[in-house]
Protein backbone atom coordinates (compact mmCIF):
# COMPACT_ATOMS: atom_id res chain seq x y z
CA UNK A 1 0.00 0.00 0.00
CA UNK A 2 1.53 3.36 -0.99
CA UNK A 3 1.93 6.32 1.38
CA UNK A 4 -1.08 8.22 0.01
CA UNK A 5 -3.38 5.22 0.44
CA UNK A 6 -2.08 4.63 3.97
CA UNK A 7 -2.75 8.25 4.80
CA UNK A 8 -6.29 8.07 3.44
CA UNK A 9 -6.96 4.88 5.40
CA UNK A 10 -5.64 6.46 8.61
CA UNK A 11 -7.84 9.50 8.04
CA UNK A 12 -10.86 7.28 7.36
CA UNK A 13 -10.28 5.31 10.58
CA UNK A 14 -9.89 8.55 12.55
CA UNK A 15 -13.09 10.04 11.15
CA UNK A 16 -15.06 6.85 11.64
CA UNK A 17 -13.75 6.39 15.16
CA UNK A 18 -15.04 9.86 15.99
CA UNK A 19 -18.42 9.16 14.44
CA UNK A 20 -18.71 5.72 15.99
CA UNK A 21 -17.31 6.54 19.42
CA UNK A 22 -20.82 6.39 20.97
CA UNK A 23 -20.92 2.72 19.96
CA UNK A 24 -18.23 1.93 22.52
CA UNK A 25 -18.80 -0.36 25.44
CA UNK A 26 -20.59 0.99 28.47
CA UNK A 27 -18.77 1.30 31.76
CA UNK A 28 -18.30 -1.74 33.97
CA UNK A 29 -21.38 -2.88 35.87
CA UNK A 30 -21.88 -1.07 39.17
CA UNK A 31 -22.94 -2.97 42.26
CA UNK A 32 -23.97 -1.45 45.53
CA UNK A 33 -22.15 -2.35 48.70
CA UNK A 34 -23.54 -2.23 52.20
CA UNK A 35 -27.00 -2.80 53.64
CA UNK A 36 -30.18 -2.16 51.65
CA UNK A 37 -33.81 -1.75 52.74
CA UNK A 38 -35.55 -5.05 53.44
CA UNK A 39 -38.08 -4.56 50.66
CA UNK A 40 -35.24 -4.33 48.12
CA UNK A 41 -33.30 -7.38 49.20
CA UNK A 42 -34.43 -9.75 46.45
CA UNK A 43 -33.71 -7.21 43.73
CA UNK A 44 -30.39 -6.43 45.37
CA UNK A 45 -29.44 -10.11 45.26
CA UNK A 46 -30.30 -10.32 41.58
CA UNK A 47 -28.31 -7.12 40.99
CA UNK A 48 -25.20 -8.99 42.10
CA UNK A 49 -26.05 -12.43 40.75
CA UNK A 50 -26.58 -11.10 37.20
CA UNK A 51 -22.77 -10.73 37.05
CA UNK A 52 -22.21 -14.48 37.46
CA UNK A 53 -20.53 -16.53 34.73
CA UNK A 54 -22.84 -18.12 32.15
CA UNK A 55 -22.48 -20.25 29.04
CA UNK A 56 -21.88 -18.02 26.01
CA UNK A 57 -22.80 -15.16 28.38
CA UNK A 58 -26.47 -15.98 27.65
CA UNK A 59 -27.64 -15.27 31.20
CA UNK A 60 -30.53 -17.75 30.86
CA UNK A 61 -32.00 -16.75 34.24
CA UNK A 62 -35.61 -15.82 35.00
CA UNK A 63 -36.49 -14.83 38.54
CA UNK A 64 -40.09 -14.86 39.71
CA UNK A 65 -40.75 -12.90 42.90
CA UNK A 66 -43.32 -14.46 45.21
CA UNK A 67 -46.10 -11.82 45.46
CA UNK A 68 -47.29 -13.09 48.83
CA UNK A 69 -43.88 -13.37 50.49
CA UNK A 70 -41.23 -10.69 50.29
CA UNK A 71 -38.60 -13.19 51.39
CA UNK A 72 -39.02 -15.70 48.57
CA UNK A 73 -38.29 -16.01 44.87
CA UNK A 74 -38.00 -18.79 42.31
CA UNK A 75 -35.30 -19.25 39.68
CA UNK A 76 -36.36 -20.61 36.29
CA UNK A 77 -34.54 -21.34 33.04
CA UNK A 78 -35.12 -18.57 30.50
CA UNK A 79 -35.86 -20.67 27.43
CA UNK A 80 -35.65 -17.67 25.09
CA UNK A 81 -31.89 -17.77 25.64
CA UNK A 82 -30.79 -21.35 25.10
CA UNK A 83 -28.07 -22.79 22.85
CA UNK A 84 -29.75 -25.68 21.04
CA UNK A 85 -26.79 -26.39 18.74
CA UNK A 86 -23.87 -25.88 21.12
CA UNK A 87 -25.60 -27.09 24.29
CA UNK A 88 -28.39 -29.37 23.02
CA UNK A 89 -29.19 -30.89 26.42
CA UNK A 90 -28.83 -27.54 28.27
CA UNK A 91 -26.19 -28.98 30.58
CA UNK A 92 -24.10 -25.82 30.41
CA UNK A 93 -27.23 -23.74 31.00
CA UNK A 94 -27.95 -25.64 34.22
CA UNK A 95 -24.36 -25.08 35.35
CA UNK A 96 -25.03 -21.39 34.71
CA UNK A 97 -28.03 -21.52 37.04
CA UNK A 98 -25.64 -22.77 39.70
CA UNK A 99 -23.24 -19.86 39.23
CA UNK A 100 -26.17 -17.47 39.72
CA UNK A 101 -27.28 -19.22 42.90
CA UNK A 102 -23.80 -19.13 44.40
CA UNK A 103 -23.76 -15.34 44.16
CA UNK A 104 -27.28 -15.16 45.63
CA UNK A 105 -26.14 -17.24 48.60
CA UNK A 106 -22.95 -15.24 49.14
CA UNK A 107 -24.52 -11.81 48.77
CA UNK A 108 -27.38 -12.72 51.11
CA UNK A 109 -24.83 -13.57 53.81
CA UNK A 110 -23.14 -10.22 53.28
CA UNK A 111 -26.50 -8.60 54.05
CA UNK A 112 -27.01 -10.60 57.22
CA UNK A 113 -29.40 -13.15 55.75
CA UNK A 114 -29.34 -16.83 55.00
CA UNK A 115 -30.51 -17.92 51.57
CA UNK A 116 -32.18 -21.31 51.93
CA UNK A 117 -31.85 -22.69 48.41
CA UNK A 118 -34.13 -25.59 47.62
CA UNK A 119 -33.05 -27.15 44.32
CA UNK A 120 -35.78 -28.58 42.08
CA UNK A 121 -38.50 -27.86 44.68
CA UNK A 122 -41.38 -29.08 42.51
CA UNK A 123 -39.55 -32.03 41.00
CA UNK A 124 -36.93 -32.57 38.31
CA UNK A 125 -36.98 -30.32 35.27
CA UNK A 126 -38.92 -31.46 32.22
CA UNK A 127 -36.35 -31.71 29.42
CA UNK A 128 -39.07 -30.97 26.88
CA UNK A 129 -40.09 -27.79 28.72
CA UNK A 130 -37.29 -26.58 30.98
CA UNK A 131 -39.22 -23.47 32.03
CA UNK A 132 -42.29 -25.32 33.36
CA UNK A 133 -40.86 -25.90 36.84
CA UNK A 134 -38.50 -23.85 38.97
CA UNK A 135 -34.88 -24.92 39.13
CA UNK A 136 -34.57 -23.46 42.62
CA UNK A 137 -36.61 -21.75 45.33
CA UNK A 138 -34.80 -19.19 47.46
CA UNK A 139 -36.16 -18.27 50.88
CA UNK A 140 -34.42 -15.58 52.90
CA UNK A 141 -34.17 -15.55 56.67
CA UNK A 142 -32.30 -13.22 59.00
CA UNK A 143 -29.21 -14.91 60.37
CA UNK A 144 -26.57 -12.74 61.95
CA UNK A 145 -23.71 -13.32 62.02
CA UNK A 146 -23.66 -15.62 59.02
CA UNK A 147 -21.10 -16.98 56.58
CA UNK A 148 -21.81 -18.35 53.13
CA UNK A 149 -20.03 -21.46 51.96
CA UNK A 150 -19.76 -19.67 48.60
CA UNK A 151 -18.46 -16.40 50.06
CA UNK A 152 -15.87 -15.86 47.32
CA UNK A 153 -18.64 -15.88 44.70
CA UNK A 154 -19.75 -12.37 45.70
CA UNK A 155 -16.33 -10.79 46.14
CA UNK A 156 -17.06 -7.35 44.70
CA UNK A 157 -13.61 -6.82 43.20
CA UNK A 158 -13.50 -10.22 41.52
CA UNK A 159 -17.14 -10.16 40.44
CA UNK A 160 -16.81 -6.83 38.63
CA UNK A 161 -13.42 -7.52 37.03
CA UNK A 162 -13.44 -8.35 33.33
CA UNK A 163 -12.16 -11.81 32.40
CA UNK A 164 -9.29 -11.11 30.01
CA UNK A 165 -9.23 -13.47 27.03
CA UNK A 166 -6.36 -14.50 24.80
CA UNK A 167 -3.80 -12.19 26.47
CA UNK A 168 -2.11 -14.39 29.04
CA UNK A 169 0.95 -15.15 31.08
CA UNK A 170 1.49 -18.56 32.72
CA UNK A 171 -0.41 -19.22 35.94
CA UNK A 172 1.33 -19.15 39.30
CA UNK A 173 -0.85 -21.24 41.59
CA UNK A 174 0.82 -22.06 44.87
CA UNK A 175 0.04 -25.12 46.98
CA UNK A 176 -2.28 -23.22 49.32
CA UNK A 177 -4.46 -21.93 46.46
CA UNK A 178 -4.49 -25.36 44.79
CA UNK A 179 -5.64 -26.89 48.09
CA UNK A 180 -8.47 -24.36 48.37
CA UNK A 181 -9.63 -25.21 44.85
CA UNK A 182 -9.53 -28.98 45.33
CA UNK A 183 -11.26 -28.61 48.70
CA UNK A 184 -14.50 -28.20 46.71
CA UNK A 185 -14.40 -31.93 46.09
CA UNK A 186 -17.00 -33.97 47.95
CA UNK A 187 -20.68 -34.90 47.85
CA UNK A 188 -20.42 -36.24 44.31
CA UNK A 189 -18.21 -33.38 43.07
CA UNK A 190 -14.54 -33.78 42.14
CA UNK A 191 -12.21 -30.85 41.45
CA UNK A 192 -8.66 -31.45 40.25
CA UNK A 193 -5.81 -29.03 39.51
CA UNK A 194 -3.67 -30.29 36.61
CA UNK A 195 -0.12 -28.97 36.16
CA UNK A 196 1.77 -32.03 34.89
CA UNK A 197 3.24 -30.88 31.52
CA UNK A 198 2.17 -33.92 29.49
CA UNK A 199 -1.40 -33.69 30.78
CA UNK A 200 -1.52 -29.95 30.11
CA UNK A 201 -0.19 -30.52 26.58
CA UNK A 202 -2.91 -33.11 25.96
CA UNK A 203 -5.61 -30.79 27.33
CA UNK A 204 -4.33 -27.98 25.13
CA UNK A 205 -4.43 -30.24 22.09
CA UNK A 206 -7.93 -31.47 22.89
CA UNK A 207 -9.09 -27.90 23.48
CA UNK A 208 -7.75 -26.70 20.13
CA UNK A 209 -9.24 -29.67 18.27
CA UNK A 210 -12.62 -29.11 19.93
CA UNK A 211 -12.62 -25.36 19.33
CA UNK A 212 -11.78 -26.01 15.68
CA UNK A 213 -14.73 -28.37 15.36
CA UNK A 214 -17.04 -25.81 16.94
CA UNK A 215 -15.83 -23.13 14.52
CA UNK A 216 -16.02 -25.36 11.43
CA UNK A 217 -19.27 -27.18 12.22
CA UNK A 218 -21.80 -24.89 10.57
CA UNK A 219 -24.66 -25.13 13.11
CA UNK A 220 -22.43 -24.30 16.09
CA UNK A 221 -20.40 -21.75 14.14
CA UNK A 222 -23.55 -19.88 13.16
CA UNK A 223 -24.93 -20.02 16.69
CA UNK A 224 -21.73 -18.43 17.97
CA UNK A 225 -21.58 -15.95 15.08
CA UNK A 226 -25.15 -14.82 15.65
CA UNK A 227 -24.45 -14.54 19.38
CA UNK A 228 -21.63 -12.07 18.79
CA UNK A 229 -22.23 -8.39 19.52
CA UNK A 230 -20.06 -6.49 17.07
CA UNK A 231 -20.05 -3.07 18.74
CA UNK A 232 -21.32 -1.08 21.70
CA UNK A 233 -24.72 -0.39 20.14
CA UNK A 234 -25.31 -4.12 19.69
CA UNK A 235 -24.13 -4.80 23.24
CA UNK A 236 -26.64 -2.32 24.61
CA UNK A 237 -29.48 -3.53 22.40
CA UNK A 238 -28.92 -7.22 23.21
CA UNK A 239 -26.85 -7.24 26.42
CA UNK A 240 -26.01 -10.92 26.34
CA UNK A 241 -23.92 -13.20 24.15
CA UNK A 242 -20.31 -12.83 23.06
CA UNK A 243 -18.38 -9.60 22.67
CA UNK A 244 -14.85 -8.38 21.99
CA UNK A 245 -14.72 -6.47 25.25
CA UNK A 246 -12.41 -8.93 26.98
CA UNK A 247 -10.12 -9.41 23.97
CA UNK A 248 -9.00 -5.79 23.66
CA UNK A 249 -7.93 -3.27 26.30
CA UNK A 250 -10.24 -0.27 26.54
CA UNK A 251 -7.73 1.95 24.74
CA UNK A 252 -7.94 -0.20 21.57
CA UNK A 253 -11.48 -1.57 21.84
CA UNK A 254 -12.84 1.42 19.92
CA UNK A 255 -10.78 0.40 16.87
CA UNK A 256 -12.10 -3.17 16.95
CA UNK A 257 -15.64 -1.82 17.34
CA UNK A 258 -15.09 0.54 14.42
CA UNK A 259 -13.72 -2.09 12.07
CA UNK A 260 -16.37 -4.64 13.00
CA UNK A 261 -19.08 -2.03 12.40
CA UNK A 262 -17.69 -1.10 8.99
CA UNK A 263 -16.90 -4.61 7.78
CA UNK A 264 -17.88 -7.46 10.12
CA UNK A 265 -16.24 -10.74 9.25
CA UNK A 266 -18.18 -13.37 7.39
CA UNK A 267 -18.83 -16.56 9.38
CA UNK A 268 -16.02 -18.69 7.92
CA UNK A 269 -13.43 -15.93 8.40
CA UNK A 270 -14.79 -15.30 11.89
CA UNK A 271 -14.27 -18.97 12.70
CA UNK A 272 -10.71 -19.03 11.35
CA UNK A 273 -9.80 -15.90 13.30
CA UNK A 274 -11.24 -17.41 16.47
CA UNK A 275 -9.22 -20.61 16.07
CA UNK A 276 -6.02 -18.64 15.44
CA UNK A 277 -6.47 -16.45 18.52
CA UNK A 278 -7.50 -19.38 20.69
CA UNK A 279 -4.54 -21.51 19.58
CA UNK A 280 -2.08 -18.71 20.24
CA UNK A 281 -3.51 -18.08 23.70
CA UNK A 282 -2.86 -21.66 24.80
CA UNK A 283 0.90 -21.22 24.31
CA UNK A 284 1.02 -19.76 27.83
CA UNK A 285 -1.36 -22.17 29.56
CA UNK A 286 0.33 -24.37 32.17
CA UNK A 287 -2.60 -25.15 34.48
CA UNK A 288 -6.07 -26.66 34.13
CA UNK A 289 -8.89 -27.32 36.52
CA UNK A 290 -11.08 -30.34 35.83
CA UNK A 291 -14.57 -30.33 37.33
CA UNK A 292 -16.35 -33.69 37.48
CA UNK A 293 -19.54 -35.09 38.99
CA UNK A 294 -20.44 -38.65 39.89
CA UNK A 295 -23.60 -38.42 37.79
CA UNK A 296 -25.07 -36.04 35.23
CA UNK A 297 -28.33 -35.17 36.93
CA UNK A 298 -29.79 -31.69 36.80
CA UNK A 299 -29.09 -31.31 40.51
CA UNK A 300 -25.44 -32.23 40.01
CA UNK A 301 -25.12 -29.79 37.12
CA UNK A 302 -26.47 -26.93 39.27
CA UNK A 303 -24.28 -27.88 42.23
CA UNK A 304 -21.23 -27.98 39.96
CA UNK A 305 -22.06 -24.45 38.84
CA UNK A 306 -22.28 -23.20 42.41
CA UNK A 307 -18.80 -24.50 43.22
CA UNK A 308 -17.50 -23.23 39.89
CA UNK A 309 -18.55 -19.64 40.58
CA UNK A 310 -16.93 -19.65 44.01
CA UNK A 311 -13.52 -20.95 42.98
CA UNK A 312 -13.60 -18.94 39.71
CA UNK A 313 -13.91 -15.75 41.77
CA UNK A 314 -11.27 -16.98 44.19
CA UNK A 315 -8.87 -17.37 41.27
CA UNK A 316 -9.76 -13.85 40.10
CA UNK A 317 -9.01 -12.54 43.59
CA UNK A 318 -5.60 -14.22 43.40
CA UNK A 319 -4.75 -12.38 40.18
CA UNK A 320 -5.69 -15.12 37.70
CA UNK A 321 -8.26 -15.51 34.96
CA UNK A 322 -10.13 -18.59 33.79
CA UNK A 323 -10.86 -19.68 30.23
CA UNK A 324 -13.61 -22.28 29.95
CA UNK A 325 -12.09 -24.67 27.40
CA UNK A 326 -15.06 -27.01 27.54
CA UNK A 327 -15.91 -27.36 23.86
CA UNK A 328 -14.82 -31.02 23.99
CA UNK A 329 -17.63 -31.63 26.50
CA UNK A 330 -20.38 -30.41 24.21
CA UNK A 331 -22.90 -33.08 23.30
CA UNK A 332 -23.61 -32.84 19.59
CA UNK A 333 -22.59 -35.62 17.16
CA UNK A 334 -19.61 -33.86 15.56
CA UNK A 335 -17.96 -33.57 18.99
CA UNK A 336 -18.63 -37.17 20.05
CA UNK A 337 -15.10 -38.57 19.41
CA UNK A 338 -13.43 -35.89 21.56
CA UNK A 339 -16.13 -36.18 24.23
CA UNK A 340 -15.38 -39.89 24.44
CA UNK A 341 -11.60 -39.33 24.51
CA UNK A 342 -11.88 -36.85 27.38
CA UNK A 343 -14.11 -39.12 29.44
CA UNK A 344 -11.97 -42.20 28.84
CA UNK A 345 -8.93 -40.34 30.11
CA UNK A 346 -10.36 -38.15 32.87
CA UNK A 347 -13.29 -40.23 34.10
CA UNK A 348 -12.40 -43.86 33.32
CA UNK A 349 -14.41 -45.15 36.25
CA UNK A 350 -17.55 -43.25 35.29
CA UNK A 351 -19.09 -39.90 36.02
CA UNK A 352 -19.29 -36.77 33.89
CA UNK A 353 -16.63 -34.19 33.19
CA UNK A 354 -18.60 -30.96 33.53
CA UNK A 355 -15.91 -28.33 32.86
CA UNK A 356 -12.34 -28.00 31.59
CA UNK A 357 -10.86 -24.69 32.74
CA UNK A 358 -7.55 -23.23 31.65
CA UNK A 359 -5.99 -20.90 34.24
CA UNK A 360 -3.59 -18.05 33.51
CA UNK A 361 -2.54 -14.59 34.64
CA UNK A 362 -3.82 -11.73 32.49
CA UNK A 363 -1.56 -9.37 30.65
CA UNK A 364 -1.85 -5.68 31.49
CA UNK A 365 -4.48 -3.19 30.44
CA UNK A 366 -7.99 -2.22 31.50
CA UNK A 367 -10.69 -4.30 29.88
CA UNK A 368 -14.41 -3.70 29.60
CA UNK A 369 -16.93 -6.03 31.23
CA UNK A 370 -19.12 -8.30 29.13
CA UNK A 371 -22.64 -7.02 28.45
CA UNK A 372 -25.21 -7.82 31.13
CA UNK A 373 -28.95 -7.46 31.55
CA UNK A 374 -30.12 -5.10 34.23
CA UNK A 375 -31.54 -6.86 37.27
CA UNK A 376 -35.10 -5.74 36.53
CA UNK A 377 -34.93 -7.30 33.05
CA UNK A 378 -34.39 -10.72 34.63
CA UNK A 379 -37.22 -10.37 37.17
CA UNK A 380 -40.87 -11.30 36.71
CA UNK A 381 -43.29 -9.74 39.19
CA UNK A 382 -46.59 -11.50 39.74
Amino acid sequence: MNTMKKGRLSLLVLVLSTILAPLGCAAGPPVREGAVPAEDVRVELVEWARLAQSAHNYQAWRIVLDPARGDRMDLFVETDRLLPETDPYSRQTLISLGTFLAVIDARAAQLGRRADIDLLPDGDLDDRDLARLPAARITLTRAEPTQSRFAAAADVDALTTATVKYRYRPAEIDAALADRITAWSGNGLRVEVVTEPDEVAWLNRVSIDAFTIEMEHEPTLMETYESTRWNGRARRQDPYGLAFTANFPRRTLWLADTMMTIAPQRPAAFGRTGVRLFTGALDDINTYIVLKTDDNSRRSQIEAGMALQAFWMELHSAGHVVLANSQALQEYPAMAPLYEEVHERLAPEGGTVQMLLAVARPRGGRHAFSPRFAAEELIVRR
